[in-house]
């Protein structure tokens, strides 16, 4: 979803609701799966010692070795179970000399819990928007995301995977940044690959809705489809181009459809220390192919830390 969603008029938005109590019911939503899935130790002592963590680090090991290695998307979300720190950065252009700034783009701290489920909680984005009249900055909503993976095979027995999602934004954020409503994003998202873990080329595609809980009319709700074609070249490189087609029904941008490409390349993993390793990534995007864009041109930077 482009950053300029948050571009909304606030200013009839409905009025803001104990974004922390949402934040807390959500969190324990998505992880409740998790306290199912994770085999018990014999008791409370053992749970807190060097041993769990060391079961806990051999299980999300065993949990990707089930699946695919490929690398992270720049902009898309993957279907693979994940786990690290992710930051994301974006500038995006507007006709008129405008610019609006994203540090963050909800991304933050991706755990795998169990050996199917893998929870993300998103650190709330810095938005910096300049216009030639006037200049605003504050911060975005909360996101919080749970994935249960359905299908897998890694590169020796099949190269796929199938997962589902289900997100939530949360009205935390400050004028003119938030959506003022609860937004439900149910994901389906899905991959296939030919290769090795050496070289190679993989096709991901998601495909997302994302529901307001209130304030339907002025919000809307936009139907993504996202396409990726991803490629394995030498051994740190990994070129991508996204294609992110987007139709909004009902709110401000209803019946509009918007089709946008992204040009990247993702360099990692690097091994740091252990299990750490680093990621990094640029690209550029654009609207192409409608004549309808809520921005015109944009920059992508992202920065992960596996472990």
């Amino acid at each position: 979803m482009p950053v300029s969603k948050f571009r909304l008029n606030t200013t009839i938005l409905a009025k803001y609701r104990k974004p922390a109590a949402r934040i807390v019911l959500f969190s324990a939503i998505i992880l409740l799966p998790a306290l199912f899935s994770v085999t018990s130790a014999s008791d409370a002592k053992s749970e807190l010692d060097a041993g769990f963590l060391s079961n806990w680090l051999e299980n999300v090991t065993r949990t990707q070795e089930a699946q695919p290695h490929w690398e992270a998307l720049l902009n898309m979300n993957s279907p693979r179970l994940t786990q690290g720190f992710r930051y994301n950065y974006s500038r995006q252009y507007f006709p008129g000399s405008s610019t609006l700034t994203n540090y963050g783009m909800g991304k933050g701290l991706q755990l795998i819990l169990g050996e199917n489920f893998e929870a993300q909680i998103g650190i709330p984005a810095r938005i910096d928007r300049q216009t030639p009249k006037a200049n605003s900055s504050g911060w975005a909503d909360e996101t919080l995301l749970g994935r249960y993976r359905l299908l897998s095979a890694n590169e020796e027995n099949g190269n796929y995977i199938v997962s589902g999602s289900l997100g939530l934004s949360i009205p935390s954020g400050g004028d003119p940044f938030s959506s003022r409503s609860n937004v439900f994003t149910p994901t389906l998202a899905a991959g296939k690959g030919w290769g090795t873990r050496q070289s190679g080329i993989d096709i991901q595609s998601v495909l997302s809705a994302s529901v307001p809980d209130n304030n339907l009319s002025v919000i809307g709700v936009p139907v993504a489809w996202a396409v990726a074609l991803q490629a394995h070249v030498f051994e740190y490189i990994w070129p991508e181009i996204e294609a992110n087609y987007t139709h909004w029904y009902k709110g401000a941008y209803d019946g509009r459809n918007q089709l946008v490409l992204t040009y990247g390349i993702v360099f990692g993993k690097f091994k740091i220390k252990n299990r750490e390793q680093l990621s990094l990534a640029i690209g550029y995007q654009e609207p192409e192919g409608t004549n309808f864009g809520t921005f015109s041109r944009g920059w992508l930077a992202m920065a992960k830390l596996s472990f």
